[in-house]
């Protein structure tokens, strides 16, 4: 299947006629054993949702989300690894509450460093790193960036592959790629156009595959950071919408187009009646 199908059967999956929709919709917690793992899959539906148009259907759905993940979280919820789960928990929050008011809350991204510090504080990569080690490496700088805990970011990256001054080229890791923002928010290192320069290689094909295998969340982890390294101030909707900067036209739907065109759905006053 190709990526400009994956985006319309998501478009027809996420309308309110569809089945994730009415899934969604359907969600009561006295059905929720995990209250807090069930809302982090439907802050994942929230986040698809949104990247085909549909804010107005989803958004509703976000203080509920809040609600019951900060149930989770009060509640020590544990689902395998307390460390894991409580770190999963609270970064969901944190990019809920941000979609939900549009404000970055740095205190909730510190709360969730505390699990993650604890999860992969004592990491030992002196033999190398595997696939695993080098994405949960990446995802621990994102995590700094967003708590805007830069000097921390550039300590733990330093720790692991010293401090060998960083050149940036098109075959960039996610974790370079990561640690080159840390320098540029910490010490104004690099340019936004030579990071974005560097960094689209790597995008074009990792937010793709994030996309296609149900992680849109984590998406937002470089889709935001990309986005406040730009001068112009951009709403959740429109980091979202970001992502198609990373996709090419050829994949692009006719309604993807639309949407970033800005353009809006019109109908004929004949449309509203009822025959």
């Amino acid at each position: 299947m190709s990526f400009k199908e994956t985006l319309i059967r998501k478009k027809d999956a996420y309308y309110k006629s569809g089945f994730n929709y009415s899934f969604i919709k359907k969600q009561k917690a006295i059905d929720q054993k995990f209250i807090g793992n069930s809302s982090i899959h439907d802050l994942d539906m929230v986040v698809y949702g949104y990247s085909v148009g549909y804010k107005k259907l989803y958004k509703p759905f976000l203080p509920r989300i809040i609600d019951w993940i900060s149930e989770g979280i009060d509640n020590n919820e544990c689902f395998g690894s307390l460390a894991f789960h409580q770190n999963n928990l609270n970064s969901a929050l944190a990019f809920a509450t941000w979609i939900n008011t549009g404000v970055n809350d740095v205190e909730l991204w510190k709360k969730s460093l505390k699990w993650r510090e604890e999860l992969y504080g004592n990491e030992d990569y002196s033999k190398g790193m595997s696939r695993d080690d080098k994405e949960i490496f990446a995802l621990s700088l994102l995590h700094y960036i967003q708590a805007q805990e830069y000097e921390k970011a550039i300590k733990l990256y330093q720790s692991v592959k010293g401090d060998k001054l960083l050149k940036l080229n098109k075959n960039m890791s996610g974790y370079r790629l990561a640690y080159a923002y840390c320098l540029h928010f910490y010490e104004n290192k690099f340019t936004v156009e030579q990071l974005e320069k560097a960094a689209k290689p790597f995008l074009e094909k990792r937010l793709q595959m994030l996309y296609s295998m149900g992680r849109p969340t984590e998406m937002l982890y470089w889709l935001k950071m990309v986005c406040d390294a730009r001068e112009k101030e951009y709403t959740p909707e429109e980091v979202i919408y970001s992502f198609y900067e990373y996709i090419s036209e050829e994949e692009k739907p006719e309604f993807v187009k639309e949407l970033l065109a800005g353009k809006v759905e019109k109908k004929s006053f004949f449309s509203f009646l009822k025959w």
